[in-house]
């Protein structure tokens, strides 16, 4: 609840402290309410909302985009009568109130950035000068209307030449300003735009000039958690944008708004860290990609009324009702949406108010006796907010308008007798798929009770009920496994879960129990299909096949799911040979693999995937395409959820197609290089591979890489993509400190794939290990799908010593004309604290390139495209880096030139 609070904190203190200060609506009297002081110290409170109720609800815009609501429906329902208009892309002024005002302040570039600008006027002069500087760090300090800039390469390190001006001074860079507060931090914001210092009465004031556009993206994800639906980001980043526009329209200062919940919460780009010197930064992202896209899709849009700047207030949630403020299109009526949303802490709430909080307000410091509630607005639970109260003291009494209290709004009532669930019984704790579980409870007043069955690893809301409950007489009700869909969920632990709403929208606490939900049958087969051979590669942009946390279908111990791969996503209806995949487990319950075949086939015993209880683990497969267009995937051991992205396929439709190239693996890009910073959030980066393989741009389509992330700062995921459009998939999960590798097949524009990080910081290092031409140019090498085998398992013979290699021929699973090998290579176990795999042609000079890193205690796969040796027996050979190794090497399909 804290976190949800720090992001959905703006406006909320200000609106606290002087909540209902436009509020035209008319107290209703009624008949006062008297509580006396309880001998426990402390009354139990329940209440709605958090904020003054004005303008939008944040909360209740996301339980309208949860139903299918569209950002300007929303927008139109909290601003009534007002219009949206295109402002375009105006500049900001934004005080940092940590800085506003200071006495010392130190600025330094963001990572890659290595010049910097000072505009402002010289002392002595009275013209404004530029000077482009080197990346360093500098310190600033005023003196009456005089601004020193002292320069420094290092942290404590000597003092270089100073710089002074004359009034106001601003920095930028090509990408921002760090600002930070001492001369010896190592950590600081980084804003976009520039930096202004502006002399003040007292030290000076520092000032983020920055583009509209770009100052939101510093807003919205700390107004509206990033994971909220579009709308409900949009209607934000609508809202965030207007009122930041009527801010600055009716400022009359050096700034026009703050950074604070005085204004709207606006945190920066990143928190950047200093690491030693001006080259070596890092930064952790505040922005998010979900927010941007909200962004992007409204740029530029406003509300206004009656040709003006609308001043779009915004709270977290009005609890129900909105209050009417001081302008035409803030009225009260009735929300639909606030507190529908999964998961709102907020807009219904229960808490104690303590007898010392209140006693604060008693005249002279008297000791309270009663809170006497005199009037409310009318509106919603309880007769409305309260609009007036008489506290009753030892020294006299006081009358307060619009109390909150310290509690999040004003809009609550004092109950001694809570509503509650008593007696709550479940009647199993498992149940087979599709199976049924009762629950039954007492509720202590007569009430609403409400079911609600959730994924207890998703928090995904599966199914839900709702009926009439009498006073002191039990209900059941009953789940039978399914959503509210109809679709039987999948194997897994399920909370089902009963509480109860009364007249007055109180409700009672959560009763619950984790029913364990077991797997469901495997499907009938297919029909198995011959597999077709000789095709060419083609590039899709990734596209997502299934993710069983949005389908409640996770995958239960030896389970199969048949998967169509042919006829969606844009995939043809035949001519597909095989599929390229990112698969990926999340949250698996234990150890356990994947595997993946052509549908109809026989269950191989080779994986694609392994994987550890509690991570989520990525890994590229060629899938070869079965009966029905569908392959099929199987889960060991245990529960666990998988994500399926495809990103190409092998067509026989050679003209549209594009055949592949092997060599010798090359390293692409390492962040780890001289003058390389690690891959942060919110910076893509572009990797020349056309140049590192000395090719033409125009000659490749895509390239296969092997994507290591080193030492990642935390959790998050790297994705490796063409173009300039970041997709929705990973390419490799995040493990915080642990080397990860895995194979992609990755679109070529002009030259160059991009890597983007989201998340966490990491070090990525990224090996060529073959490139695909352009769709019909007719060279390269073609793909044929085999049904998978297992070429290598070292547990029937001798674990890999430290440096060991072995020799694997392919033997009838290729012929002899093939000249690479596409499959899986798994570390199942190690005596190392870590190692690492290499595999090569056999008969020729082993190479630098690992192609799965894997750590003591785990079992690492990784998908390889290698090679063969030359001759009648194709061979490839696996080197291991350290400890005792039990090497896996699987086979799906090959290469071969064509006939």
């Amino acid at each position: 609840m804290t976190r949800i609070r720090t992001v959905l904190s703006s406006l909320t203190a200000l609106a606290l402290a002087a909540v209902g200060l436009l509020v035209p609506t008319a107290a209703v009297a009624a008949d006062p309410e008297v509580y006396p002081v309880p001998a426990t110290g402390a009354w139990l409170v329940h209440g709605h909302g958090w904020g003054h109720g004005r303008g939008m609800s944040q909360w209740g815009a996301q339980g309208a985009a949860v139903q299918g609501v569209p950002a300007d429906q929303i927008l139109d329902f909290y601003y009534p009568k007002t219009a949206t208009a295109d402002v375009g892309d105006p500049t900001l002024r934004v005080g940092l109130a940590a800085y506003s005002p200071t006495l010392s302040v130190t600025l330094w570039n963001p990572p890659g950035q290595t010049v910097v600008t000072f505009v402002g006027v010289e002392e002595g002069d009275t013209a404004e000068t530029a000077w482009t500087l080197m990346a360093r760090r500098y310190t600033v300090s005023v003196s009456g209307q005089t601004v020193t800039i002292q320069p420094r390469d290092t942290i404590g390190g000597p003092d270089l030449s100073p710089m002074t001006y004359t009034g106001p001074v601003t920095m930028s860079t090509g990408d921002g300003v760090v600002v930070a507060p001492e001369p010896t931090s190592t950590t600081g914001t980084w804003y976009r735009g520039r930096i202004e210092v502006r002399p003040a009465t007292t030290g000076f004031n520092v000032t983020n000039v920055v583009p509209m556009e770009e100052y939101l993206r510093g807003v919205v994800p700390r107004e509206s958690p990033a994971y909220w639906k579009p709308a409900a980001l949009q209607a934000q980043a609508v809202a965030a944008r207007s009122y930041a526009l009527y801010k600055k329209e009716h400022a009359s200062g050096a700034v026009d708004l703050c950074d604070t919940t005085a204004c709207q919460v606006y945190g920066g780009r990143a928190t950047a860290t200093w690491n030693g010197s001006a080259s070596d930064g890092t930064a952790t992202a505040k922005e998010s990609v979900s927010t941007d896209l909200a962004i992007e899709a409204t740029a530029g849009q406003v509300r206004t009324y009656g040709g003006h700047t609308a001043l779009t207030e915004f709270s977290s949630s009005n609890g129900g009702w909105t209050r009417a403020g001081g302008v035409p299109y803030q009225v009260a009526k009735a929300d639909p949406w606030t507190g529908s949303a999964p998961g709102d802490p907020v807009s219904s709430w229960t808490t104690a108010l303590s007898v010392e909080r209140v006693q604060r307000s008693c005249p002279s410091g008297g000791d309270l006796r009663q809170i006497v509630v005199l009037s409310r607005d009318g509106n919603g639970d309880y007769g409305g907010r309260v609009t007036s109260v008489r506290l009753d003291c030892t020294t006299g009494s006081t009358t307060i308008s619009n109390p909150a209290f310290g509690m999040r709004s004003s809009w609550w009532q004092i109950d001694t007798t809570p509503p509650a669930l008593d007696g709550f019984q479940a009647s199993a704790t498992s149940i087979a798929s599709a199976g049924s579980v009762t629950v039954s409870a007492v509720p202590n007043l007569s009430m609403d009770y409400q079911l609600r069955v959730t994924d207890e690893r998703t928090g995904r809301v599966a199914a839900t009920a709702t009926a009439e409950a009498v006073a002191g007489q039990r209900f059941s009700v009953t789940w039978n496994g399914r959503t509210d869909g109809g679709t039987a969920v999948g194997a897994g632990p399920y909370r089902v879960a009963l509480r109860g709403v009364d007249q007055a929208g109180r409700v009672s606490a959560w009763v619950s129990a984790l029913v364990q939900v077991g797997t469901a049958p495997n499907p009938a087969p297919v029909a198995a299909v011959p597999l077709v051979g000789d095709g060419g590669y083609v590039a899709v942009a990734p596209v997502r096949l299934l993710d069983t946390r949005e389908t409640f279908t996770s995958m239960g111990a030896r389970q199969r799911q048949d998967l169509q791969v042919t006829g969606v996503a844009g995939l043809p209806t035949s001519g597909v040979t095989a599929v390229v995949l990112n698969v990926t487990a999340v949250n698996a319950s234990q150890e356990t693999h994947l595997r993946a075949w052509p549908a109809g086939s026989p269950m191989p015993p080779t994986s694609i995937l392994n994987v550890g209880p509690g991570r989520t683990q990525a890994s590229m497969a060629v899938v070869a395409v079965g009966g029905q267009g569908k392959i099929s995937l199987y889960n060991a051991a245990g529960v666990t959820h998988v994500i399926v992205d495809v990103v190409g396929y092998f067509s026989t439709a050679l003209g549209s197609a594009a055949g592949y190239h092997a060599v010798d693996p090359l390293r692409a890009y390492d962040s780890r290089a001289s003058g390389q910073s690690p891959l942060a959030p919110g910076t893509p980066r572009a990797v020349d591979v056309a140049g590192k393989l000395g090719i033409a741009p125009t000659q490749i389509g895509a390239v296969l890489v092997n994507l290591t992330t080193v030492a990642p700062r935390g959790q998050g995921y790297v994705v490796a993509y063409g173009g300039s459009a970041v997709p929705s998939v990973s390419t490799v999960n995040l493990r915080p400190g642990v080397d990860v590798a895995n194979r992609a097949v990755v679109p070529v524009v002009d030259g160059r794939i991009m890597l983007a990080s989201r998340g966490s910081s990491t070090d990525v290092a990224v090996d060529v290990v073959g490139w695909f031409g352009t769709a019909g140019s007719g060279d390269g090498s073609l793909y044929t799908p085999v049904q998978p085998v297992r070429l290598l398992d070292t547990r029937t013979s001798s674990a890999l010593p430290p440096h060991g290699t072995v020799s694997v021929r392919a033997g009838s699973a290729a012929p002899a004309a093939a000249s690479a090998l596409s499959g899986s290579v798994t570390v199942v176990s190690t005596t190392a604290t870590s190692t690492h795999l290499r595999t090569w042609p056999s008969g020729t000079p082993m190479t630098a390139a690992s192609d799965v890193n894997a750590v003591r205690g785990t079992t690492q796969s990784n998908a390889v495209v290698v090679p063969l040796s030359s001759g009648s027996s194709p061979a490839v050979s696996i080197y291991n880096a350290a400890g005792s190794t039990q090497v896996l090497l699987d086979m799906t399909g090959y290469f071969a030139p064509r006939s």
